[in-house]
Order: structure tokens, then sequence, then C-alpha cells
């Protein structure tokens, strides 16, 4: 497989201007008498990712201080990319040509404690990748890959998202949905499953089903965040909300060997599932009004209470983005802002497929009060970021605006330890989870 290497002079990132106000005046937007230079520099030309798989980007300090990103491109090829924060050097590299024109296949990384490299990818709705690097902070070679989990007549396997527990020896869990169907080739059930590695991937656990959704054929979603110590938070709903108005918002966790429900009453451990999800806590009842919802992040606090980002649907055309925190006894629940519609732009002669798909809020999970959310504005999704202050007051910043492409599916790069963080997202035309012209654009502050 080819790799290209590029170096960049002299990337600029200028902003000439900031607006600041809160959610409820967001004609401000419009009426800022300067804007924003939309300048961002494009790190990957040709790239689209879905936001069920992560991490897609991650920061890794060693020999060099450097961040890694994985996208899909227009082929379907499975791509690799390195940006070091020093130099400006520019790695790309092919995982996979021609694996499938899907969004969903967007590669995960976990580095190794010798600084090697873990990389999972997928099918949407196939098999389940891994490849490791031959060499630390390298993406140029790697070993040959290996089906970790196979398609067969009853499994289609999808998303990878890979978590390493210090404090469990660093014992490695893998997890993603498993979408089942019977012997005529209809879905019957979802599954979200999850396997372990003791050995740093050289072996793997047996398959095991995280979620129980009480026999209802309709794919529940999950976001995953950890400590990296010895705690993973699970935010999850159940099922898809265009199969649903009853779209609900829930979350567990597990630690010291036990899943257990927000308030830290225990569940069971693995011997005991899968866990049923409407017998788990809901940080959003959609019963309670009859408006359905998606998830979007999930990150921890410093008391390591979990933050979350949802939205919710009143209609197709008005996505509410909401963001609520266990403040150690229940959840406090926030509107956002409402960010307009869907992302999918309609081909003539077609109909909107995807009518749930939000332009995406994420947070900053070394301070989770930081969320960067894609909104429309003036017919455009643009990035703002948006800061919860004391007493739920919302403090509002343009990052584009006045732009000709949309700017969606934000992603803050995890394991960053500095104050900074490095954003990156999606710029082009979005019609499809198949049919995408996007590339990724970055702001380094």
């Amino acid at each position: 497989m080819k790799t290209l290497k590029i170096t960049l002079h002299n990337i600029i990132i200028s902003i000439s201007f900031t607006v600041l106000l809160f959610f409820n005046s967001p004609s401000a937007f419009s009426q800022s008498p300067k804007q924003l230079q939309n300048n961002y520099p494009i790190i990957a030309e040709d790239a689209a990712w879905c936001w069920f798989s992560d991490s897609r980007a991650v920061y890794y300090k060693g020999m060099k201080e450097a961040i890694y990103y994985g996208f899909i491109n227009s082929k379907g090829d499975v791509m690799v990319k390195s940006f070091d924060l020093k130099t400006k050097e520019e790695i790309t590299h092919t995982l996979h040509a021609s694996l499938q024109i899907d969004d969903h296949n967007v590669p995960t990384f976990l580095f190794l404690p010798d600084g090697k490299i873990l990389t999972f990818y997928n099918h949407h709705n196939g098999d389940i990748f891994m490849k490791r690097s031959k060499n630390a902070e390298d993406i140029t070679e790697w070993e040959a890959g290996v089906v970790l989990l196979e398609k067969d007549s009853i499994n289609r396997y999808c998303y990878t998202n890979p978590i390493m527990l210090s404090e469990e020896d660093n014992r490695i869990y893998l997890f993603g949905r498993n979408t089942v169907q019977n012997n005529e080739g209809i879905y019957t059930d979802t599954r979200i499953y999850c396997i372990y590695s003791d050995d740093y991937g050289e072996t793997w656990s047996q398959e095991v089903n995280l979620l129980y959704n009480s026999g209802r054929n309709n794919p529940q979603y999950i976001k995953y965040t950890s400590d990296n110590k010895s705690r993973i938070d699970f935010l999850f709903t159940n099922g898809h909300p265009k199969l649903g108005e009853d779209i609900s918002v829930h979350h567990i966790y597990y630690q010291d060997g036990y899943f257990s429900q927000t308030n830290g009453k225990k569940i069971g451990t693995f011997e005991n599932l899968p866990i049923c999800i409407k017998e788990t806590d809901k940080v959003y009842n959609a019963n309670s009004i009859g408006v359905r919802a998606w998830i979007w992040d999930i990150a921890l606090d410093k008391k390591n209470n979990p933050v979350v980002t949802y939205a919710r649907y009143p209609d197709e055309y008005n996505h509410e983005y909401h963001y609520a925190k266990w403040d150690g006894n229940k959840w406090i629940d926030k509107k956002i802002v409402n960010s307009g519609s869907y992302i999918t732009i309609i081909r003539p002669g077609e109909k909107i497929r995807e009518a749930h798909y939000s332009g995406g809020i994420v947070l900053d999970h070394n301070n989770p009060n930081n969320i960067y959310l894609s909104r429309n504005i003036n017919d455009k999704f643009e990035i703002v970021k948006c800061e919860v202050k004391k007493g739920g007051k919302l403090k509002m910043q343009s990052i584009t605006s006045n732009s000709q492409l949309d700017n969606i599916r934000p992603y803050i790069v995890d394991r960053n330890p500095t104050k900074t963080p490095i954003l990156l997202w999606m710029a082009g035309h979005y019609y499809h989870y198949t049919d995408y012209n996007t590339g990724l654009k970055i702001l380094i502050k």
C-alpha cells in the first residue's frame, strides 16, 4: 500500500472576531458586524466519518507529539493519517483499499504501552478487523490484519470502540454492534457485542452481548467513555429515532467488575449479561413528552460524574440539542439550542433517507462544560463553541461563519492532556452515509 508524506508550511489559523451571545438570541449570529475567517486547514481532502466509533482521532506524545486520525474516502478506502504538531508533517496511509463506500467503517485507534498502535475498523453489517503497527508511532507499516468477528448467516457486525483499563492489567475491551438476522435473512434483533484481550490484542475472548432490548426489533445505539483506569460509561438508546417515537436515552457504567446504574446501584457482573435496557437509568424519557431522541457524546467530569449531549426531535426539521449532567443524585438537563434540520442534502428525484442526522454536538472531555456543536445558520451548518457557565448560562462563540459548505460532525481529539482542545470536523456536502463529498478541517488554537 502506498504511503504519502506531505509537509505543511505556515498553517495559519486566523480568528478575526469572536461572537458572544446566549442561546435564546440566535439572530446575533447573522447580525455580527464582523465575521470569522474560515481559513481552517483541510487535513483530509476526501474524508467522512460517522459518530458511533471512537477514538477516531487520538493524541499521542512519545518520540514525537502528533495526532492520529482515520476516515473513509469516496472510494471506500479505510484511511489513516498522522499530523506532527511540531514539524507539521502529515503522513497518509491506506489501511484497507476499497473496503466499502460507507462512513460507518471509520477506523479507531488505541496506543499500546510500547507506542505501537492497534487500529480497528469494520464493514457496515459485516466483519470486524484489527491491525497492529510494526513500529511505535508509525502508521506506514502494519502487521497482517485479522478478522476479530466474522459475518456469518446470523451475525452482522458494525462499529469499533476500543478501551484499555490500566487498573485491570491493561485489559482491552472492544465494543460495537451486532445486527442479528434469522434464516430467512430478516433482521430480528440488535446486540451490543463485547470482546476483550489480556495480551494486547494477541488473543480475544468469546463475544458477549451487553444489552437486551426486550425483544423489540429496533437497533439500540451506544456511546462510550472511560477514565482509562477502572471505569467505562455507556450512553445508549432503546432504538433508532426513525423507528419509534419512544426512543429514550439511558446510562449505566462498569467498574471493578460490576455494571451499575448511574447512582451506583449494582446491576450485575459479566456473568449476568445481557442487561435489560428498560431496567436501566434514563437520562431522558421520551414517553414523558412524546419526543424521540438520539445520542451524541458522553464524558466524565472531575468527580467522575457523567456528562452527556443528545438531540431531541419534535419533528424532522427541528433538532434540539440537549446537555445533561449527573450531579451525584439526579440528572440536570438543559436545552442548548435548536440546531435546525438534518444535514443530508436530498438529490433531485430522491427522498430523505436519514432525517435524524444532526450536525452534531460533542464535549471537550478535559472540560465537559465546553461544547462544540454544528447548527444551521443561514442555510449552512456552522461550528459553534458553547460554554456552560455557572447558573446554567450559555456563552456562544462562532468557529465558522458565512460558509459556502456545511460544517458537520465535530470531534475533539481524544487523550490530549493539554488545556487546548484540538477540533476536527467534516466540511462539504453530505447526501447519505454512502454518498458524501466532504473533507476534514482542523482547529488548533
